[in-house]
């Protein structure tokens, strides 16, 4: 993994919090709004999972809790294609991306630098 997100906690806002909220989303079902807001509901959801993954429970998105969320911080230049390339070795994993971001990507073309998206984990 190249670059971890930036550290967020309750009254952060922007893309990486909406990254947060739909890698929470995507990886323990917890039906947070993707909003770009780091409100009560996402400070609880990340308590959630930090406990379930036997993380220390402080509700702060932090570098052990994004390591656990699998995700991946887009870079310039990158696409879904480069991504999936880069961290599956199958540029044809891109639509899996796409499909576990769709919550904040609307357009599989237009992913922008500092945008967190969640990685597909492949047993």
């Amino acid at each position: 993994m190249a670059q971890l997100p930036p550290t967020l906690k309750k009254g952060s806002k922007g893309d990486a919090v909406k990254g947060l909220q739909n890698a929470l989303n995507e990886r323990a079902s917890q039906g947070v709004t993707v909003d770009g807001n780091f409100g009560p509901a996402t400070e609880t959801a990340v308590k959630g999972y930090q406990g379930a993954a036997s993380l220390t429970v402080d509700g702060i998105a932090g570098p052990a809790t994004w390591q656990a969320l699998y995700v991946y911080v887009v870079q310039r230049g990158d696409s879904l294609s480069k991504v999936a390339q880069e961290n599956f070795g199958d540029a044809n994993r891109w639509t899996d991306i796409y499909n576990m971001n769709q919550a904040f990507i609307s357009d599989p073309d237009k992913i922008t630098p500092g945008q967190v998206l969640t990685l597909p984990i492949y047993e």
